[in-house]
């Protein structure tokens, strides 16, 4: 499955346009999907770093994905739950996110995620569970 092809071919739902949400990979041995952001300025906090929730959405938004392409473009997912670790904060400017499919269920997936600054260093760590449903048809 060509897997640019197939997200460049579905229309991208406004959060992912916001977040500036651009396929960066598929691995499919290592069930690792990633994602590039662009953390803007009217992201930020008051401590001019980008706000925890744009970056968890940015985790979020990467994770989904990832069980499409997991499931070779037949199953979505709703989280469930999502535990993010900050580990420092990030500046406005790109951001990589690549997030792991742990397991495919038949009803639910577990996901680990990573979220990186433009300098590659590793900012954020994420673990989620989310259900699973079929993929609607394009129309």
């Amino acid at each position: 499955m060509d897997i640019e092809a197939f997200f460049a071919a579905m229309q991208m739902p406004p959060v992912a346009r916001l977040l500036g949400w651009t396929v960066a990979g598929w691995d499919p041995e290592a069930r690792e999907f990633s994602v590039r952001f662009t953390a803007r300025e009217d992201f930020v906090n008051p401590a001019g770093t980008v706000q925890g929730g744009m970056l968890t959405a940015m985790i979020d938004d990467t994770m989904g994905p990832a069980v499409v392409a997991a499931s070779g473009g037949t199953r979505m997912c709703r989280t469930i739950d999502l535990h993010s670790h900050f580990l420092r904060p990030v500046m406005p400017g790109p951001v990589l996110v690549r997030a792991g499919v742990v397991r495919l269920g038949q009803q639910v997936a577990f996901f680990e995620a990573s979220l990186f600054d433009g300098d590659d260093r590793l900012c954020l760590r994420a673990s989620s569970s989310a259900s699973l449903g079929a993929l609607p048809a394009a129309g």
